[in-house]
């Protein structure tokens, strides 16, 4: 089966390292695709290195638009594209380079690829982001997706971009939970989903990177943004259950961080904030779905539910030091 792949990246102030993301996609031994680098208003030189390599390569263009942020220039670049799939790199990280001829044996709407996290020498720091059970049934990836079970994350798939287009699916400017909504939506209309076992894709931990950066509350705001999307959809009374799941693993990141990120008495203050707060948003009238939340969600959830305030603490603690 042949099939055509477009490589979406938005790029910007990413000259250190959009090269080497370039190069991974160029050295696939699958070569039936189209790569559009979006530059997303970079104040770099990344946009004089993304034109030098498509102007040595007909495969790749580039867009170079107002910044807006990588979930809008993921629209920008999907509404370039002419590919049956949709992949999305981010402009730090790399491919592997049997990626996309595997990708191309499948006909799926959705393929989930697995990720691996490396440093930025390349050393392999965690694999195996998959979920053990490859059979699971739709609605169930859907739920634990929701919950942050499965990552949400938009480079971990590739995309049927008839899905995208034919129902409409796009990123919004609010940078509060897009990527979770995003395929949460993909996800809804997809008809079929796979699972690619092997790590094709690598996520380079950079020190300077968001994800390093230190938040109270990480998943609160993706929560809300969650049950507001599924009540537009008309989906609240069938996902209340899950959507009741989501707050409290977002009760139970928040705690967990805020243990991390602050000393006991002020960790106290905030943790019972986040006690009455998880109380208020919870909805009483359906029950909480424990089957598609982690385990680790589960226990911190149930320790802060019970004011358990002290073993919260302590998980917090060690869970910094391990690192």
């Amino acid at each position: 089966m042949t099939s055509k792949i477009s490589v979406i990246i938005p790029v910007y102030n990413a000259e250190s390292y959009v090269g080497r993301c370039i190069e991974s996609v160029q050295a696939q031994t699958y070569n039936v695709w189209q790569m559009i680098l979006v530059d997303d208003g970079s104040k770099d030189k990344s946009l004089e290195i993304c034109q030098k390599y498509a102007g040595i390569d007909n495969r790749i263009h580039v867009i170079h638009q107002e910044n807006q942020g990588p979930g809008i220039a993921r629209n920008t670049g999907i509404a370039a594209a002419k590919g049956d799939y949709v992949v999305f790199i981010d402009s730090d990280d790399y491919i592997e380079k049997d990626y996309f001829e595997i990708l191309a044996k499948h006909d799926e709407d959705e393929v989930f690829i697995n990720v691996q996290n490396v440093d930025e020498q390349g050393n392999v720091l965690q694999k195996d982001f998959m979920p053990s059970d490859r059979t699971l049934s739709k609605d169930t990836i859907l739920r634990r997706q929701m919950t942050g079970r499965i990552n949400w994350g938009g480079v971990r798939k590739a995309l049927k971009i008839n899905v995208i287009r034919d129902n409409n699916v796009k990123y919004t400017n609010h940078k509060i939970g897009e990527e979770a909504l995003y395929s949460f939506q993909v996800l809804w209309y997809a008809k079929s989903v796979a699972f690619i076992d092997k790590p094709l894709y690598n996520y380079v931990q950079r020190e300077d990177s968001q994800s390093h950066l230190k938040v109270d509350d990480p998943w609160g705001g993706v929560a809300v943004a969650m049950k507001n999307k599924i009540t537009e959809m008309g989906l609240y009374s069938q996902f209340a259950n899950t959507i009741n799941a989501f707050f409290l693993t977002a009760s139970a990141v928040s705690a967990n961080s805020i243990a991390k990120n602050h000393s006991y008495s002020t960790y106290l203050t905030k943790v019972k904030k986040c006690r009455r707060c998880l109380c208020d948003v919870i909805d009483k009238n359906y029950p909480i779905d424990k089957t598609n939340m982690s385990m680790k969600a589960r226990i911190v959830g149930w320790l802060l539910r019970y004011g358990c305030y002290r073993s919260i603490w302590i998980l917090g603690k060690l869970k910094e030091m391990r690192g």
